[in-house]
């Protein structure tokens, strides 16, 4: 964290651990492998928190929701992920073809031919980009500010702002 993504070494990871470069390369290998050892457990513990904001359901609208509310969790885990996840994505175009097809996933669960289904994708779009400036330092968002704009994003998915009118039919009316 302290030495940005550059600063990923066996070695910085073994001093931290407490461990020798053997005991670090012994479990991933090399570097890549490292890398690749974050991604994944990011990617599994994300699953694994949407499960549980909404067990057993395969609804793609309800999925999105349950991803909102997660990345609304902004907290010091958060903070601590994003260099793993920015060195994973921007070191490896493995990883960055796996998180576009991700996020693209995400936008695919969401049937946007309804006013309800574009205000999800707003939402979730919104979300993602305060999120994401926020993790990577891009804008000092103060905890007050957040859970304002978390309202907001929250009021877009409960219905409580207008129908969104897309482009096309903004533009016929």
């Amino acid at each position: 964290m302290a030495k940005g993504p550059a600063g990923l070494t066996i070695a910085a990871v073994a001093e931290q651990m407490g461990i020798t470069n053997g005991g670090v390369q012994y479990s991933f290998r090399s570097k890549e492998a490292l890398i690749s050892a974050m991604f994944e457990r990011w990617v599994q513990d994300h699953a694994a928190c949407i499960d549980e904001l909404c067990p057993n359901s395969q609804d793609g609208h309800d999925r999105t929701n349950a991803h909102i509310v997660s990345t609304s969790n902004f907290d010091a885990r958060s903070r601590r992920r994003a260099p793993s996840l920015m060195v994973s994505v921007l070191n490896s175009p493995q990883h960055m073809a796996l998180t576009r097809n991700w996020y693209r996933d995400r936008v695919n669960d969401i049937d946007a031919s309804t006013p309800a289904g574009r205000r999800l994708r707003l939402a979730f779009f919104a979300m993602e980009g305060a999120f994401l400036m926020r993790l990577f330092g891009l804008i000092d968002i103060p905890s007050e500010e957040w859970e304002s704009i978390v309202a907001d994003v929250m009021a877009l998915i409960d219905d409580e702002v207008a129908d969104v009118a897309s482009p096309m039919e903004s533009r016929a009316a």
